[in-house]
């Protein structure tokens, strides 16, 4: 008996485990357990006629089923109310409706991370079937009670629903119960009274309104934030000084987050009155003064971040005191003086950031003496000098170390090989060149991410077996052939070194086939690329510029179907390319300049390219009119090659948009402009087109003169003919302009004296005629700028505009028009009377009663006439 009463204790055990694990849920679905409350149910269901769910997440939700197993419902095992409602991250979208917050014991909302746009306060009446009517009438019954928000209601979370626009708070007031509320990249800053609405809200101790576009701070009157604890307003265009009475109403406050806006001035001393403060973050403001010296008196505080300010002066040695801090970043201000000793007893210390300053003075380990806790330094870009005893072992196991741009060489610190658990190590530009080969490499295998580049250091590495993800040798001196690959590397960037030999061991015998990025050039590599390209599918960025490669391209380059960027430029690559570029949908830039290619042009039809070079080849052929298409190309570089034919007349459509998709940062590009080659680091904003040195024929489209955001065109070394179009003039954006060397002719229009941002002009050796059009911009270019246009005159040229002949020939000019005028008018008038004198004759001719009219007419006033005359006479005598 005994033990069958154990059994059912044991099996009712079990059955309130289970039921408990699963929320209650089971409940429902048994007769014997309390269902869903019919009342929640309607306003969940009222809510759900305003959501548009396109990924079907709500299907759950149907009056066939009990709502307490709707998807992402969950109620009171006891009662059957609804508790808590979270729907983040569901892709839904349309209108969040209020009536939720009638919901009588609901505790907990959660819709973050969807595209909602709006929230609704219409009336909480659900639209019904008949059927659905009838089967719930009682629910509306209940419609017509008074509705009021829920008094349990704690946490409420909208946040990044980055379409969801609230104009109107008011209904926060009403909620007297939350303590958390998130709205953060919710768009509320139309509302202007957002922090009296919050402020009514006496238990709120979390508030997150980090990119919600405010843009000041409301009048703090009737602001009750007693019981704040978190607040939040990052990342906002709140343009002010800290408002020091905003402290004074926040006194527990232990995390606050004002970074990312505009506030400037001081620091205000009411911050002192914050005794709970534990995190403080005011990055990127235009906050100025210096550090004040009574951060130390906040016992508390474990996090501080003043970077990207205006903050000036030393770093008070009173920082030594703040025992409990853990993350400090005083990066990217005008900080100077030296490191204070005490800085060395902040021993709770992980994370200390303290990069692009103006610091002086030495480091040396008593700066870092009980550190131990040390996790992350990042001193790049300081001006410290570093003076460590060569056999100090530091207290700290690093994982990541940023060292760069500083005088830490020219032998690498001793120290550094103690660090067993780095994960990320930056020493570029530090001026070293000697390293201990046999326990460096071992150590940088072990690392997750090393950038070395810009230094002195040299040696043969082709046994060097590379394991780290992301790795950088740029601009050092690494002799012999390229190193090997492991499986594990991602980024590998190796150019401007003298690495030598075949690329063929790195491409064919690696197992490297994860490399996104691979940068080679600059060296001394030799021979053909091999024809093992398949492996390398994942290559979004290639490099090979500047090396002695020759051949053909190989066909396996065609499945590189990943790649943005291309460079094969400066080498001794021959043939036709005749890659088929139809699957490189993704393609931005295409570097192939100073090689030997010969036939078409590749044929390129990728909607994101930016970048084409393709100069200093022997290609062949007209431009063919699909370059019209690539309405994002910024730079077009087609000369010194072999075509001919007219240019398209369509080219005026490139430069029109940018690139859809996020698309890989360019490298710098080398462009011939204003008479020379410049590097230009971003070649999306240089807006170029030169198709100089070519045999291009046929006039120059004066469509091309409409393309207002050029920077550079050339034009020069061609066959153009024809007349430059008066449109010039409306290429406000222009800096230089070469169209020297063809055989256009006719006057230089008035109106590219309207370029004022003209630098380089060059027109000369053409068959221009007349006076240099005048104006200051003109005629501040030299002489040769305009020589060899035998028929042109004026300043800057020596020869001189007559006056008297262009006087003559006006006057020629007004004779012409005369003459002309003389002729058209005498002309005129024969036609005229010819016209007027057939026209009477030949009515009396074929005309009888006309006929007989006007000869007794005339009959008439010749006897007239007569009688005049006889009178006239007889009176005279």
């Amino acid at each position: 008996m005994v033990s069958f009463t154990s059994r059912v204790s044991f099996a009712l055990l079990l059955l309130l485990l289970f039921a408990t694990t699963f929320n209650g849920k089971i409940f429902s679905t048994s007769s014997l357990l309390v269902r869903c409350n019919e009342n929640d149910q309607r306003l969940l269901s009222i809510f759900k006629e305003g959501v548009v769910d396109p990924l079907n997440r709500l299907s759950s939700w149907n009056t066939e089923e009990d709502c307490c197993l709707w998807e992402g419902v969950q109620c009171d095992i006891t009662t059957g109310r609804v508790t808590d409602l979270s729907l983040s991250d569901r892709g839904l979208q349309g209108e969040i409706n209020l009536c939720l917050l009638q919901i009588q014991f609901l505790k907990y909302l959660n819709f973050s991370y969807n595209h909602f746009k709006t929230v609704s306060t219409s009336p909480c009446q659900v639209s019904q079937s008949p059927t659905h009517r009838f089967h719930n009438r009682s629910l509306a019954t209940v419609s017509t009670q008074q509705e009021n928000f829920s008094a349990t209601i704690h946490y409420l979370d909208f946040s990044y629903n980055y379409d969801l626009v609230i104009n109107d708070l008011h209904w926060l007031s009403q909620i007297s119960s939350l303590k958390y509320l998130d709205l953060s990249a919710v768009d509320i800053g139309s509302e202007a009274k957002w922090l009296q609405h919050m402020g009514m809200l006496p238990l709120l101790s979390v508030l997150r309104l980090s990119g919600c576009r405010l843009r000041h701070f409301p009048s703090l009157n009737y602001v009750n934030f007693t019981s704040l604890v978190t607040l939040d307003l990052s990342d906002n265009h709140i343009n002010s000084m800290l408002p020091a009475s905003f402290f004074n109403v926040t006194k527990d406050i232990s995390v606050l987050d004002l970074g990312w806006n505009n506030f400037y001035g001081h620091i205000p001393i009411a911050l002192f009155k914050l005794p709970y403060l534990k995190r403080l973050s005011l990055r990127y403001n235009q906050l100025r003064g210096s550090l004040p010296d009574w951060l130390d008196r906040h016992e508390h505080l474990q996090y501080f971040d003043i970077s990207e300010n205006l903050i000036s002066g030393p770093i008070p040695s009173c920082f030594g005191n703040l025992s409990s801090l853990v993350f400090l970043d005083l990066s990217r201000n005008q900080l100077s003086g030296n490191l204070p000793i005490s800085f060395g007893q902040v021993h709770n210390l992980k994370y200390l950031i303290i990069r692009g300053n103006s610091f002086m003075g030495v480091l040396a380990e008593k700066n870092f003496a009980n550190l131990s806790r040390l996790t992350y330094l990042d001193l790049s870009s300081t001006g410290f000098k570093f003076h460590f005893d060569p056999n100090w072992v530091p207290p700290f196991q690093l994982e990541s170390l940023d060292v760069s741009n500083t005088s830490l060489g020219p032998n690498l610190p001793a120290w550094l090989y103690t660090q067993r658990s780095l994960r990320g190590l930056d020493i570029s530009t530090c001026g070293i060149a000697n390293i201990d080969e046999n326990v460096f490499w071992s150590i940088v295998s072990r690392i997750h991410s090393v950038d070395l580049s810009n230094n002195l250091i040299s040696g043969d590495i082709s046994n060097v077996t590379l394991h780290s993800s992301s790795i950088s040798l740029d601009d050092n001196n690494f002799t012999g052939s390229l190193p090997h690959i492991s499986s594990d590397v991602f980024y590998v960037s190796a150019s401007n070194n003298a690495f030598s030999g075949s690329i063929f061991p790195l491409l064919c015998d690696s197992n490297a086939t994860e490399v996104y990025h691979l940068d080679v050039s600059h060296n001394h590599l030799t021979g053909k690329l091999p024809d093992c390209w398949t492996n390398w599918k994942q290559l979004d960025h290639l490099n090979l510029g500047s090396n002695k490669l020759t051949g053909e391209i190989p066909p396996s380059m065609a499945s590189l179907n990943h790649l943005q960027g291309l460079n094969l430029q400066n080498n001794n690559f021959f043939g036709k390319f005749s890659l088929d570029l139809s699957n490189w949908t993704n393609l931005v830039y295409l570097f192939l300049e100073r090689n030997k290619f010969s036939g078409s042009l590749p044929n390129l039809q990728q909607k994101n390219l930016v970048v084409i070079q393709l100069r200093a080849n022997q290609f062949t052929g007209n431009i063919p009119s699909q370059i019209c298409s690539l309405s994002t190309v910024r730079v077009l570089d087609l000369a010194d090659n072999m075509l001919s034919g007219p240019i398209p007349y369509c080219l005026y459509n490139i430069m029109n948009s940018y690139p859809t998709d996020d698309i890989y940062p360019i490298e710098a590009a080398n462009l011939v402009s204003k008479g020379r080659e410049l590097n230009y680091n971003d070649a999306f904003i240089v807006n170029s087109i030169d198709l100089s040195s070519n045999n291009l024929s046929g006039e120059i489209p004066k469509e091309l003169f409409r393309m207002t955001q050029l920077w550079s065109l050339n034009l020069s070394r061609n066959q153009l003919t024809g007349k430059i179009s008066k449109e010039i003039g409306s290429m406000k954006n222009l800096e230089s302009l070469d169209l020297s060397f063809n055989k256009l002719y006719g006057k230089i229009p008035s109106t590219i004296s309207n370029l004022s941002f003209l630098a380089y002009l060059n027109l000369s050796y053409n068959n221009f005629n007349g006076e240099i059009p005048l104006g200051t911009q003109i005629q501040s270019f030299e002489l040769w700028s305009f020589v060899g246009n035998l028929e042109l005159c004026g300043d800057p040229l020596p020869k001189i505009c007559h006056k008297k002949e262009e006087t003559d020939n006006s006057k020629l000019d007004e004779e012409n028009e005369d003459d002309n005028y003389t002729k058209s008018l005498y002309l005129g008038m024969g036609i005229g009377f010819a016209v007027g004198f057939w026209g009477v004759c030949g009515s009396l001719f074929f005309i009888r009663s006309w006929r007989h009219k006007f000869f007794r007419l005339f009959g008439h006033l010749v006897d007239q006439l007569c009688v005049f005359v006889t009178l006239s006479f007889k009176s005279f005598h």
